[in-house]
């Protein structure tokens, strides 16, 4: 595949999307073809399924249920959007992957990394991305955003303070244990400083390791 995939990561609230954003207008700017997407989505029965997942019900989801449904809508994002991106020379970018899965349902949820890891490549063929960013926050900083932000919360958004500094440590765990594609960022920075070295690495590696 010729094409470059890039990834963000993080806790809800993060700054990723933000940050995403940013990314795809220097991109744009520099006239590359470029694919972006979300997780759970991408597809008309991905995004089906983010509904399911997403949506707040009387009825609690069990953990073994909700990784199955992140990871179907991964299978089908992964087969008709990112391969094909992918093998056309696009860079890919993507609001989260499967690294969402280990964090949230492997360290979050408690379910067996084994079992998450295996599950994980099955949806994805094996693919990774090239470069993943992980904006990490404190549990503090997140719940002062979240309230900032006035949103409605959707099911995920809802979890505990112990649910997500288990995500946050997990995702933390990762990135350590993935030092050639991880790149954490202190995502309490300003967004233009995070924005500069974000663009810093997407930039080296668009040019064959030359520096910015």
């Amino acid at each position: 595949m010729t094409g470059l995939f890039v990834t963000f990561e993080g806790i809800d609230f993060c700054g990723k999307s933000v940050q995403l954003e940013l990314l795809t207008q220097k991109i744009v700017n520099l006239g590359k073809s470029h694919l972006i997407i979300r997780e759970p989505g991408g597809t008309i029965i991905s995004e089906k399924i983010r509904d399911v997942l997403l949506e707040k019900s009387t009825e609690k989801m069990d953990p073994i249920s909700e990784i199955f449904l992140y990871s179907a809508a991964r299978a089908q994002l992964t087969r008709h959007k990112i391969i094909p991106g992918l093998q056309s020379g696009n860079i890919v970018i993507c609001d989260r992957f499967f690294d969402s899965t280990t964090a949230y349902q492997g360290y979050g949820r408690g379910i067996d990394l084994d079992f998450v890891k295996q599950i994980n490549r099955m949806a994805t063929q094996n693919i990774l991305p090239d470069i993943t960013f992980l904006l990490d926050i404190t549990i503090d900083e997140m719940e002062k955003r979240k309230q900032e932000s006035k949103v409605i919360p959707d099911r995920m958004e809802d979890e505990s303070r112990v649910f997500f500094e288990k995500v946050r440590q997990g995702y933390l765990t990762i990135g350590s244990e993935n030092p050639e594609r991880f790149v954490i960022i202190d995502g309490s920075r300003k967004i233009p400083e995070i924005e500069t070295e974000i663009w810093k690495h997407v930039y080296k590696y668009l040019q064959g390791g030359e520096d910015v």
